[in-house]
């Protein structure tokens, strides 16, 4: 969609939004629109034990039974039908004139994962080095101070989101794979880190530029991560950062406060909605533990199903929450949830020759922040109107394949990118 189509769908959708509100009552009493404080409730004192649904079969899962180290990485026996063939997307030769698989865009996705694919010990298990004063670590009067200057680091060093939670042994992988060895140290927090990925590329899939969108992601979290555990190692801390591996992210984020599980699996942000990567860094220091958050997640995906629909191998699944049968090795069995079909996912990964990300573009919390997406936003958090957020992402286009206009309205964007305010 071209600018100008976007500002007059922009106007109508406005006053869509609007009226639905006042439809529903809703706009008895001013509100914000502020999507993080319209329906966000912080469950004080709770834990995700609390928030989430669990049954006796519920144990500590296995690093080897990820979609990932069975299909051969990390030096996992290869099993699933289909090989991973799309990293042959990362150094193939390219034509030079096709649109979102050339060789300029395999030159913008070997650009963006220069800390993800290339230097995986960076990324994944970078032990710090604790350097102590007089031999002693830094004190801090108590967790929540220490917790104040820890956020204002990993947000100086640019994390989009930081939630922390204590050290758990049930959200922490067993048997790791033998490239990401145990963190040799007990921890008693973790530190969750959510980076933003970029938008727009990201909406180009099944192109495989959309690739460096994710990719940058990876590389981000591989430098915001390892630059705060040196940051608690250097207070005297040990600390050690990680990326998918270590700890299981999602139930990390929620129990950090960050957000809600979501139908497509992913964890949904009441700001920045599913559009990012998850670090943690787990460390020795004691921290104030965030409360979790609910905002109407379970009842939205209930009735959205725009993942599932859009959703290329059908591995999104369109009916309620429910406990996994165990069929699926790669899903975790003891927790209510969404459960998605990594190997249909995986898959479709092979026979595409390259990753996939459109439940994740085609999510209504997908957005860019800004006054009409807002409206959209806070029809998905106000009751009675939550079916108009699906309406309204459709009308914009949303989930829908991209074309070529799309593609080249994503590079002049980045030639205009215009650096952070003050």
């Amino acid at each position: 969609m071209n600018r100008r189509d976007f500002l007059k769908k922009s106007a109508i959708t406005t006053g869509m939004v609007v009226g639905g509100v006042a439809l529903s009552g809703a706009a008895a009493k001013p509100m914000k629109l502020d999507p993080q404080s319209i329906g966000t409730k912080v469950h004080k004192g709770k834990t995700i034990y609390d928030l989430m649904e669990f049954n006796d079969e519920f144990v500590p899962f296995k690093d080897h039974d990820t979609i990932f180290s069975r299909a051969g990485m990390g030096g996992i026996k290869h099993e699933h039908p289909v090989p991973p063939v799309f990293f042959k997307m990362m150094n193939a030769p390219k034509e030079h004139d096709n649109l979102g698989n050339g060789i300029l865009d395999n030159a913008l996705f070997n650009g963006a994962r220069i800390n993800w694919g290339d230097t995986k010990q960076h990324y994944f298990f970078r032990p710090g080095m604790p350097n102590t004063v007089d031999g002693k670590p830094k004190t801090f009067e108590s967790p929540s101070e220490a917790s104040y200057y820890v956020k204002a680091a990993a947000k100086f060093y640019k994390a989009s989101a930081v939630g922390i939670c204590k050290y758990d042994e049930n959200f922490m992988y067993t048997e790791n794979v033998e490239e990401f060895k145990e963190l040799g140290f007990k921890p008693k927090s973790v530190i969750v880190l959510l980076i933003q990925m970029d938008h727009e590329v990201l909406r180009l899939y099944p192109r495989p530029v959309a690739m460096s969108g994710a990719a940058l992601g990876y590389s981000n979290m591989a430098e915001v991560s390892s630059k705060l555990a040196q940051f608690l190692s250097t207070l005297g801390y040990s600390s050690q950062s990680g990326g998918n591996h270590h700890g299981i992210s999602v139930p990390l984020a929620i129990s950090a406060g960050l957000g809600e599980g979501s139908r497509m699996g992913t964890l949904l942000h009441p700001e920045l909605g599913s559009g990012f990567r998850i670090a943690k860094v787990f460390t020795e220091m004691e921290l104030e533990p965030n409360d979790p958050i609910t905002f109407g997640v379970e009842r939205f995906c209930n009735s959205c199903k725009k993942c599932a629909d859009n959703c290329p191998s059908n591995a999104v699944s369109l009916e309620k929450k429910s406990f996994a049968d165990g069929s699926n090795v790669s899903t975790r069995i003891g927790i209510k949830k969404w459960a998605t079909d990594s190997e249909k996912c995986f898959a479709y990964w092979g026979e595409s020759e390259c990753d996939c990300g459109r439940c994740i573009t085609s999510c209504p919390y997908f957005k860019y922040d800004n006054w009409v997406h807002r409206f959209a936003k806070l029809a998905v958090v106000t009751p009675g109107v939550q079916n108009v957020a699906r309406y309204v992402d459709d009308l914009f286009g949303y989930g829908k394949l991209p074309t070529d206009d799309l593609y080249h309205d994503v590079w002049e964007r980045l030639y205009d990118k215009q650096p952070e305010k003050l």
